[in-house]
């Protein structure tokens, strides 16, 4: 299975289990739909890494791993809020809590946390053009020929995983020269600070001296 596919069948399941998710709750089986919330989030989150460029034999094979991999990659690319991947984190702490313990899962909880599952598998699909459109035009052939001409609008709205890396690398250019300016200004607000005090210390010097 090529990398491709593979991130169609994760989107699919990833739809699924909201779906699932949403049953649950009817049903008032708030621990089921805490896990299927959970599971639409981390299988979005593997196939957005893939569409980035993460090859399938590299994706961190843990929950923990994999929900850090994509915050980094989150913080780094810019193509989404931070906020969200700490979501997915906030969702597996729950997801284990309803898995593997004898605490019920409390309705309002569970509400909240299917409601966070739709926002963020909504915010990652338009950040990694995972949406079905985008899926139908830019997977339907794994090794496109080298003079396809891309004319259909949702194909020119999808970010090849070479664009998603130029994306990536530039924001976090953009943030270390932010971060070297910062420092640059600090330093010099320093030194300006230096030459008053060894102004008003060279003023009071003289006063003695009188």
């Amino acid at each position: 299975m090529t990398w491709k596919r593979f991130a169609r069948v994760l989107v699919q399941k990833s739809g699924r289990a909201l779906k699932s998710a949403a049953l649950d709750l009817k049903s008032e089986d708030y621990d089921s739909a805490v896990n299927r919330a959970y599971y639409a989030m981390f299988d979005l989150a593997r196939a957005a890494l893939l569409r980035a460029g993460v090859s399938e034999d590299k994706l961190p094979r843990t929950h923990h791993g994999l929900i850090e991999v994509f915050r980094r990659h989150v913080i780094q690319s810019g193509l989404i809020e931070p906020q969200l991947a700490n979501e997915l984190s906030r969702a597996e702490s729950l997801r284990i809590k309803a898995d593997y313990t004898a605490e019920e899962t409390d309705p309002q909880i569970a509400t909240d946390a299917v409601e966070k599952a739709k926002h963020f598998v909504q915010a990652v699909q338009r950040a990694y053009a995972l949406d079905e459109p985008s899926l139908d035009s830019t997977y339907d052939n794994d090794a496109p020929k080298p003079d396809d001409k891309v004319s259909d609008a949702a194909e020119s709205q999808a970010l090849s995983p070479e664009e998603v890396r130029r994306q990536a690398r530039e924001n976090w250019l953009r943030l270390r020269q932010r971060a070297i300016s910062g420092e640059r200004e600090i330093g010099h607000e320093r030194d300006n600070a230096r030459d008053v005090n060894d102004g008003v210390g060279h003023s009071l010097d003289a006063d003695l001296d009188e």
